[in-house]
């Protein structure tokens, strides 16, 4: 429950208050006086109580944070060789275009025009010395 309140509460934190940030409040008439004094009270309290509350949040997102750090190292130490091999065999993403969806669910990724050509490995000629059948 504290994460989904997080994003709204830094959002209303750090939204621009320029009633707040005003030296000299307009008068008000008598007869609203009390009212609007109960206003900044209540005002005042709800800013308070949210603050506190904000507080307890980042404290909650750190922890989150630190827990989740040794599984994103494993992620990365796991994934990262694999990605870094599908990146090579892709080349220069600046030769494809952005990504097409079709409305079956396809998805494609056209080559642009004036990408080089490509060239597929000879088949029998693996870096690693084995041969393909």
């Amino acid at each position: 429950m504290k994460q989904l309140l997080a994003i709204p509460l830094c959002a209303l934190l750090l939204s621009p208050l320029p009633a707040l940030a005003q030296d000299d409040p307009a008068p008000e008439p008598e007869s609203g006086s009390e009212n609007s004094q109960l206003m900044r009270e209540g005002l005042r309290l709800l800013f308070e109580g949210l603050s506190g509350g904000l507080d307890e949040t980042l404290e909650d997102m750190g922890e989150a944070a630190s827990e989740a750090a040794p599984k994103l190292r494993d992620f990365v130490a796991r994934m990262g060789p694999a990605l870094i091999e599908a990146l090579g065999k892709v080349g220069d993403l600046a030769n494809y275009e952005a990504p097409v969806v079709l409305p079956n669910g396809d998805i494609l990724i056209k080559r642009k025009d004036e990408a080089p050509d490509y060239l597929p490995p000879v088949p029998g000629e693996n870096p690693d010395g084995s041969v393909d059948l």
